[in-house]
C-alpha cells in the first residue's frame, strides 16, 4: 500500500528528498529533526556563536577613559590606539596591562620600539614596577623584539595571558612576507587566535598626521575599536589629546579630551574646546 504524503507546503524535489532519507532512516519526523538540527549547527558555527551573554569589561587603568566607553574595553576586542609619535601610545598600552595585573590577569607586551630596561625604566616614573611583574610571573616583557607573526602566535599559546599589547604593529607586520595588513594571512591567523582565546588586546600604530586630518589606514580598519591620541602646541606648550574613534556595541560621543602625564600615569582632565584654546 503506497504512502499517503504528509499535509505539507514543500515542492515536489524538497518532498522527493525526504522521502529518500526516510526510507534510510526510518520515518519523516527522523529526517526533518536532523536536517534542522544540522541547519541551525551550521548557522551558529558560521557565526561562531559560543555563548550568548552580556558584553563584558576591562578596565584601561584610566577611569574617565573607561567612562567613555562605557565601563571599559570590551572583553575579547582588539583596539587599536594610534596617533603621531611621542603622544602617549606605549604608556596607555602599559597601563592597561598594569591595571589587568592589579585585577590578577597575566599580560604580555611585545615592544618591537624599546628595549626592556628602557622601557622599565620609564615605567617607575608612574610607579609600576615591572621588574617585579616579571618575576612573579604577572607579565611577559619582550623588549626591541624581532619575534614574527608566527612566534607571537607560539608565545601566546604558551603564557595564555588575558591581555596582550603589541607595540607597534607596524613593525611586526615588516616581518611579515607581505606588507598589506587587512589580506596578510599570518596576521590574521594571528587575529582568530587572539579571538579564540578571548584575549583583550591593544596594538599601536603609527600616523604622521593629528585629529585634524580625517584619514584611516588599513590598520585602523582591523579593530574592533579606535583610539586617537594627538599632541597640540598651545601658547607654547604641549597639550595632549585623547578621542575614542570606534567602539563596537558601545555607545561613544566622540569628543575630543585633553589627558595629563602624572606620576599615576594618564590622566584625563578635561573636555577639549577650540574655544578653551587658541591652537596653531
Amino acid at each position: 500500500m503506497a504512502k499517503q504524503r504528509i499535509h505539507t507546503t514543500i515542492d515536489d524535489e524538497a518532498y522527493r528528498i525526504l522521502k529518500k532519507y526516510e526510507d534510510i532512516w526510518g520515518g519523516k519526523n527522523v529526517v526533518l529533526e536532523t536536517a534542522l538540527k544540522r541547519l541551525d549547527q551550521g548557522y551558529r558555527a558560521k557565526l561562531d556563536i559560543r555563548s550568548y551573554e552580556k558584553i563584558g569589561r576591562k578596565s584601561t587603568g584610566i577611569p574617565t577613559l573607561d567612562e567613555m566607553i562605557e565601563g571599559g574595553i570590551p572583553k575579547n576586542f582588539l583596539v587599536v590606539v594610534t596617533g603621531p609619535p611621542g603622544t602617549g601610545k606605549t604608556t596607555l598600552g602599559m597601563q592597561f596591562l598594569v591595571e589587568g595585573i592589579r585585577n590578577g590577569e597575566r599580560g604580555i607586551f611585545f615592544s618591537y620600539e624599546e628595549d626592556a630596561e628602557q622601557l622599565a625604566n620609564h615605567c617607575l616614573r608612574f610607579g609600576w614596577n615591572l621588574r617585579e611583574f616579571v618575576e612573579e610571573g604577572h607579565l611577559q616583557l619582550f623588549g626591541l623584539t624581532m619575534l614574527t607573526v608566527n612566534d607571537v602566535i607560539e608565545v601566546v599559546e604558551e603564557y595564555r595571558p588575558s591581555r596582550i599589547v603589541i607595540d607597534s604593529i607596524n613593525l611586526l607586520t615588516d616581518f611579515g612576507p607581505s606588507p598589506a595588513v587587512r589580506g596578510n594571512s599570518m596576521l590574521r591567523n594571528l587575529v582568530r587566535l587572539l579571538k579564540r582565546k578571548r584575549i583583550t588586546t591593544i596594538i599601536t600604530t603609527e600616523k604622521s598626521h593629528g585629529l585634524e586630518k580625517k584619514e584611516f589606514d588599513q590598520y585602523d580598519f582591523m579593530g574592533d575599536g579606535l583610539i586617537f591620541l594627538d599632541r597640540v602646541s598651545v601658547n607654547d606648550l604641549d597639550v595632549f589629546l585623547i578621542k575614542v574613534q570606534k567602539m563596537r556595541g558601545t555607545k561613544i560621543n566622540g569628543q575630543t579630551k585633553v589627558f595629563e602625564m602624572t606620576d599615576k600615569g594618564i590622566v584625563i582632565s578635561l573636555d577639549f574646546s577650540p574655544g578653551i584654546f587658541d591652537i596653531r
